[in-house]
């Protein structure tokens, strides 16, 4: 379920304020800070602030990422994945490959859903079957495809046979289980308005599409959470959101606040800010069509005139670290790459044999010229601004042209584009590289959504090293995404940029809270509600 692709907004994380707003608004947290303005937090729970609302909790319909993560807390999966991407057993005890093309999981024992009901191996085949099945509708349904049947064994054992081997499929085996009677079309409605899960929280209210209220779940098989009550409220101004932190009204946010603001914050003697390396994958978007940037070497060239070091030191205050691959360093199939690095020179070098020479010398018209297209969110904008400013001295002329993000994600999704900037909001599975820069997957008529080779590279080299990694063993597939990787270097279809950081700013009345490589809200199950009587702020 790690395809959470850059289709939301939400996204874009963590938009840092322009200098001279931000100098204002940390003064003014100071001020609230000094006066001690907090207000009385509630009696019991802890409260989450989201910057948008879920679009589901049925997790077969949830595409966003808050979606996806609530819908884990309340039915989780098979399996999850650790902060290095590797699966590893949640619902499931084990897990093993009988064959090439069989895979067997062993349920934990005396597994209950939240209405008391147990939870069997016959719950998982209903769920994959919903999956599967056309009449449900699943906007997921296509992810299952290689999938032939799914066989009971016994109450605990469940086989998944294949049409041929496909080692992608485990990401897909982390889809929430469902009660059988729930998962036909017949109960899409009550899992929608009132979902049924075995997840560490279940259901309690949403009222609307800005309060939602989970209770913990004595039966969940790591132990009732420590956490009386969570309270998730929607508030989408981030000025809003940072103040209710200071005024003790929320106990979390998770990669929902600017890097500028985080100092001011540090200061409050109730809030901590936690930080851990990120899968989150921001990249240079680059239409390879047509035109100048169809060459490798002007593409070689962009890269080599943009400096990522001061944006990740300034812009995002150190929050990131920069990237050479869509898969972050800790990824296990990550591999380190040469790179193209901040060289000026080699970029003049690269555009004079592209045909491009510089017409009138430095400072003069412009080699070339490019449009750069981006959201209206401040900080993507002021990225490109930066960016554009980096290309200006290497004597590439862009204009920036930042939309409202509907108009400009359709225009990413159908070519209409000569350079933009997007984040995939976590990197888990690495058969995202294939859906990325797979001939096969360029947008158009037929995967108009599920297209994500919006750059259009077409590379045969590239195609079959990426098809032979959804065969492979593990210690295959780690070889083989070395090899993919160097090819995705010297192609340049994208220019990484960075991966940034995921970001938890936490109360005094939530303990032992660590957020997730993945931005994951399932540390909420382990973390613990700290009360006036254990010594929290009252």
């Amino acid at each position: 379920m790690d395809v959470l692709p850059d289709i939301h907004p939400v996204t874009d994380a963590m938009p840092p304020l322009p200098s001279r707003a931000a100098r204002v608004f940390v003064l003014a947290l100071a001020l609230v800070l000094d006066a001690g303005c907090r207000a009385p937090t509630p009696a019991a729970g802890v409260t989450v602030l989201l910057e948008a609302p879920p679009d589901s909790l049925d997790d077969r319909f949830a595409l966003t990422a808050h979606g996806q993560r609530l819908a884990q807390l309340i039915s989780p999966g098979l399996l999850t994945f650790d902060d290095a991407s590797r699966p590893v057993p949640q619902l499931a005890e084990s897990f093993r490959d009988v064959s090439a093309t069989v895979v067997e999981f062993i349920l934990r024992p005396g597994l209950t859903f939240h209405d008391g009901s147990a939870l069997t191996a016959e719950d998982v085949k209903a769920t994959f079957d919903s999956l599967r099945d056309p009449k449900l509708g699943s906007p997921k349904r296509e992810r299952y495809e290689p999938v032939d049947r799914v066989e009971v064994v016994d109450a605990r054992t469940v086989r998944f046979h294949l049409k041929r081997p496909y080692a992608p499929l485990l990401a897909e085996l982390s889809a929430a289980i469902l009660p059988s009677e729930r998962a036909g079309p017949g109960g899409i409605e009550a899992q929608g308005t009132h979902p049924v899960g075995a997840g560490p929280f279940r259901f309690e209210s949403w009222p609307d599409e800005e309060h939602l209220t989970l209770v913990p779940f004595e039966g969940w098989h790591g132990g009732k959470p420590a956490v009386s009550r969570l309270t998730f409220r929607v508030v989408r101004d981030e000025t809003t959101r940072v103040l209710e932190l200071l005024k003790g009204r929320a106990d979390l946010v998770v990669n929902g606040v600017s890097p500028a603001v985080l100092p001011a914050l540090r200061k409050a003697s109730h809030l901590r800010v936690v930080t851990k390396p990120g899968t989150g994958f921001t990249y240079l978007g680059i239409n390879l069509r047509e035109g100048p940037l169809a060459d490798v070497r002007v593409r070689q060239a962009l890269c080599h005139l943009i400096d990522v070091r001061p944006l990740v030191e300034h812009k995002l205050h150190g929050l990131a670290e920069p990237a050479s691959s869509m898969l972050p360093r800790e990824h296990w199939a990550f591999t380190a790459t040469p790179g193209c690095g901040y060289a000026p020179e080699e970029a003049a070098r690269l555009l004079d044999a592209a045909g491009y020479p510089d017409p009138d010398g430095p400072g003069g018209k412009p080699r070339l010229s490019f449009t750069f297209k981006t959201s209206t969110d401040r900080f993507r904008r002021a990225v490109a601004l930066v960016m554009k400013e980096q290309l200006a001295k290497g004597g590439i002329a862009v204009e920036v042209r930042a939309l409202e993000f509907g108009t400009f994600f359709e225009d990413v999704r159908r070519g209409r584009f000569e350079l933009f900037t997007l984040k995939w909001a976590a990197v888990m599975e690495p058969d995202l590289l294939r859906g990325a820069f797979h001939s096969a997957n360029v947008p158009g008529p037929e995967n108009h959504w599920g297209g994500f080779n919006r750059g259009a590279l077409k590379d045969p080299a590239l195609d079959r090293v990426l098809d032979a990694a959804t065969q492979a063993s593990r210690e295959e597939r780690r070889t083989l995404y070395a090899e993919a990787q160097r090819e995705l270097d010297a192609d340049m279809p994208v220019i990484p940029l960075w991966h940034e950081a995921s970001v938890a700013v936490v109360s005094s009345r939530l303990a032992d809270f660590e957020p997730s490589a993945h931005g994951l809200l399932l540390p909420l199950a382990k973390a613990r509600e700290v009360t006036p009587e254990d010594g929290g702020t009252p």
